[in-house]
């Protein structure tokens, strides 16, 4: 073997240090706000869904999903509580988060337990949005609490640590991929993001 080829090998990563870089960018992140693309593909129907929107996340325990297509809606988790509007229907959705915190798994202080709660493979490297990714799949540990999802992959970007594309597969073998783009770390969220404005005819349902 070559000396360069022997430098490029020593200095390639493995899960571990991926898992590092992830985590030291989580604990710096107190906010994030991103595009989206969701594209759901139901395997025994062979169907696929695309959705577009944009997402906000505060550290500790603030998330919102804006859904603007094909139907516009809103999921939002603050300090434990879900909720999921539809405004077609006049209807939220009530109840305690579960596992939808898993859709952006990777980002902030959840970073830290990844590889407490999953066996964490490095795949490879790919190119997401132009830009160099380390790929990692993610196994629920036998016993753990694995919320919706029987397996995770994880596209990080190289330069910043964070993710850039997630594929969630359910029991089922379903499985949604969320690509992020135009992502922004630490900057200023708008007065009010985690407030969820709600008609007085609204149906509550839980």
């Amino acid at each position: 073997m070559t000396v360069l080829p022997l430098l490029l090998l020593l200095a390639a990563p493995n899960a571990d240090a991926v898992l590092r870089s992830l985590e030291k960018a989580g604990q710096a992140l107190k906010t994030m706000k991103a595009d989206f693309v969701e594209t759901k593909v139901l395997v025994l129907l062979n169907e696929k869904q695309e959705t577009r929107g944009d997402v906000l996340l505060q550290v500790p325990g603030r998330l919102k999903w804006n859904y603007t297509s094909p139907q516009p809606s809103v999921m939002l988790i603050r300090d434990g509580a879900f909720a999921r509007y539809i405004p077609r229907s006049k209807q939220v959705f009530r109840g305690a988060a579960k596992g939808e915190a898993d859709l952006l798994v990777g980002f902030g202080p959840g970073a830290a337990g990844l590889g407490k709660k999953y066996e964490v493979t490095l795949v490879g490297k790919e190119t997401v949005g132009g830009a160099p990714a380390w790929v990692l799949d993610l196994k629920p540990r036998s016993g753990a609490t694995s919320g919706l999802f029987s397996g995770i992959r994880l596209w990080v970007d190289e330069a910043r640590s964070i993710p850039v594309q997630t594929r969630l597969t359910e029991p089922t073998g379903d499985h949604t991929t969320i690509r992020f783009e135009n992502v922004v770390i630490n900057g200023r969220l708008p007065s009010g993001a985690f407030e969820l404005r709600l008609p007085k005819d609204i149906v509550e349902v839980k």
